[in-house]
């Protein structure tokens, strides 16, 4: 069988598709970015990246992406 045979294509999304998929992302980091869990897991001194980033870095990316486009909504409109 082909390499051909065998790719998928992915679903095209509309941009309010793509916008309720970050929204809903975003909202799940801040529910486990909230858990006592998660917050005892974060303030490890063994809790390391190879950046230094957290959970709220990948909310703040997630919020900076989600303004982008609806910048890019409004000014199509105008």
């Amino acid at each position: 069988m082909s390499d051909q045979n065998s790719v998928q294509t992915q679903p095209s999304l509309t941009t309010t598709e793509i916008m309720t998929i970050i929204l809903g992302c975003e909202q799940t980091l801040r529910f486990v970015q909230a858990s006592p869990n998660y917050r005892q897991i974060e303030a490890s001194e063994r809790f390391s990246t190879s950046n230094d980033l957290r959970l709220g870095d990948a909310v703040q990316a997630l919020m900076e992406i989600h303004e982008a486009i609806l910048n890019i909504e409004f000014y199509s409109q105008v």
